[in-house]
């Protein structure tokens, strides 16, 4: 059991380090290292770290309320992006990977950046960032041509942005 999770920290810490300064290879070489509970684990680890670090900097009245929050937006948005994408992949190439994969790129992506967004400011950068890195998972990982790669990325990344303004009208504006 110790040695097992001792191994799980092992490969967080090579992922870490592996994203930052090598993603293509990262990604390249993802298909063969790693599950999806390791891809579920890295994203939790990365959450609980954005989680702790917002509820730090945050002066919030509920800090226990805003960590569930902060934990389910984190990790949510993972599964909703991923089965975006996944669907997406469906509809214009076909069965091409499993949603092991395409869960995989997406965790690894947004729980490196989910290290940085904590400061609100960072969002210009680590936003671009994690799209970047969906985009050369979907090249490495999956080996989509760039076009489909592209194509994937765009239209991901367009319904999910109506699939949250819809949202926003249901339930935020008056």
């Amino acid at each position: 059991m110790f040695e097992q999770v001792k191994k799980s920290f092992q490969f967080y810490g090579y992922a870490v380090i592996q994203i930052l300064i090598e993603p293509r290879r990262f990604f390249t070489e993802l298909s063969g290292k790693t599950t999806l509970m390791r891809s579920l684990g890295f994203c939790l680890l990365c959450s609980i770290f954005f989680v702790s670090a917002s509820l730090l900097t945050g002066g919030y009245p509920n800090p226990v309320k805003m960590g569930f929050i902060f934990l389910f937006n984190s990790m949510g948005m993972v599964f909703i992006s991923a089965g975006l994408s996944y669907m997406v992949m469906v509809m214009t190439l076909g069965r091409k990977v499993d949603f092991g994969l395409i869960f995989s790129i997406f965790a690894f992506s947004s729980g490196i950046v989910l290290l940085m967004s904590w400061m609100s400011f960072f969002f210009w950068f680590t936003e671009p960032w994690k799209w970047w890195l969906v985009y050369t998972g979907f090249k490495q990982s999956c080996n989509f041509s760039w076009k489909a790669a592209m194509l994937n990325l765009v239209l991901t990344m367009t319904i999910q942005f109506f699939f949250l303004y819809s949202l926003y009208l249901a339930f935020y504006k008056g």
